[in-house]
């Protein structure tokens, strides 16, 4: 896996707006997790708050690169706030940061579930969030960072969208409520 993959990720679910994420570039925060590890590898371990801090701020990468392509599929009030939090969240200084920016909202992302079953695509990209929030090392994030990718790249984000809202009324329906 490499930074450049995670990079992709972000530029696609953006798309065709410039990811701002990180202060830094994207490749830098993959990098920066990898120099951690090889750093804590050295010294046995014992710079384990440098190697969470930075899994952390990769892990809300790939999340925040498929709430923003679900937010993109789906009118829902909820991604957008979710997107919003997760893109505070991304700017904490260490991971007991992070921890008290989502604890302080965690009910918006409850939000997400609304009107996903009807749509493949949204299902598919709240399960690999959900995956993304439950990895716990750096091997699961590059392995849904690809699998990401590819989702990300079988959607068509131009082709319109279904809205509920369009959809005829049952005729009996609005007879039995007037």
């Amino acid at each position: 896996m490499s930074a450049k993959s995670f990079e992709l990720l972000l530029q696609t679910a953006f798309a065709p707006e410039k990811p701002q994420v990180f202060e830094e570039p994207s490749t830098v925060v993959y990098q920066q997790l990898e120099q951690a590890l090889r750093n804590s590898r050295a010294q046995g371990g014992k710079v384990a708050e440098e190697v969470g801090f930075r899994f952390e701020r990769l892990r809300l990468g790939v999340a925040i690169a498929l709430i923003k392509a679900y937010a993109r599929l789906a009118d829902n009030e909820g991604a957008k706030d979710v997107l919003g939090l997760l893109q505070e969240a991304v700017k904490a200084k260490n991971t007991r940061e992070i921890d008290k920016i989502i604890q302080k909202k965690i009910g918006l992302f409850d939000n997400l579930y609304h009107e996903i079953f009807v749509n493949e695509q949204r299902e598919h990209l709240l399960a690999l969030f959900e995956q993304i929030l439950d990895a716990t090392s750096k091997e699961e994030l590059d392995e849904l960072i690809l699998e990401g990718l590819e989702a990300l790249q079988e959607i068509d984000f131009d082709a319109p969208q279904p809205d509920d809202d369009d959809e005829p009324l049952d005729e009996d329906f609005l007879k039995s409520i007037q």
